[in-house]
């Protein structure tokens, strides 16, 4: 039997909806759990981190996507903050490097989501335990990140780092001071 193009036709729809299902089921964030349970969850697999490695998840709105930014230690002795989105298979990457070493001249992930370099951004002086990255909008276009530390002298403080040339001379601070 020569195929015709009802054929074609039923194999192209066949096709497209196995597509959404594949979508629906692996790139959708938690929305097939939402439907079919905890064995329906996306898994965000991360190579190289340390035993008890993990710190932080924080979940930011791009579009119709929802950005995950997973931070934890790795077994290079750095810590790293991936970032995931759904139905895009590019995420930047960044590298909080000890006081000293320097952060780099762009401090935006978009040149880490295509070329697969790490972005080097520096900590506060004094941290000496990582709590958590919170990642979002500043402004239209423009992400902040938040790095939030334990000091050496056991102050909580959060340090915000911008995007832009000009905007990081301008980068703001909050200490979280228990009251006894």
């Amino acid at each position: 039997m020569k195929p015709t193009w009802k054929h074609y036709s039923i194999a192209i729809i066949i096709l497209i909806f196995a597509g959404f299902v594949i979508k629906f089921l692996y790139f959708s964030g938690r929305s097939a759990s939402r439907l079919l349970g905890k064995n329906a969850r996306q898994t965000l697999r991360i190579k190289n981190m340390a035993p008890n490695g993990f710190i932080s998840i924080s979940f930011d709105k791009r579009g119709k996507n929802t950005v995950k930014d997973v931070t934890f230690k790795a077994n290079d002795g750095y810590i790293y903050t991936l970032e995931y989105m759904d139905m895009n298979p590019f995420g930047g990457t960044i590298r909080w490097v000890p006081y000293g070493e320097g952060s780099d001249i762009v401090q935006s992930r978009s040149l880490s989501r295509w070329f697969g370099d790490v972005v080097n951004l520096e900590i506060p002086k004094k941290c000496n335990k990582i709590l958590g990255v919170d990642i979002s909008y500043a402004q239209k276009g423009e992400r902040t990140k938040n790095l939030t530390c334990l000091t050496s002298d056991g102050i909580i403080l959060s340090k915000e780092y911008r995007e832009g040339i000009i905007d990081r001379h301008f980068e703001g601070y909050l200490e979280i001071k228990p009251e006894n």
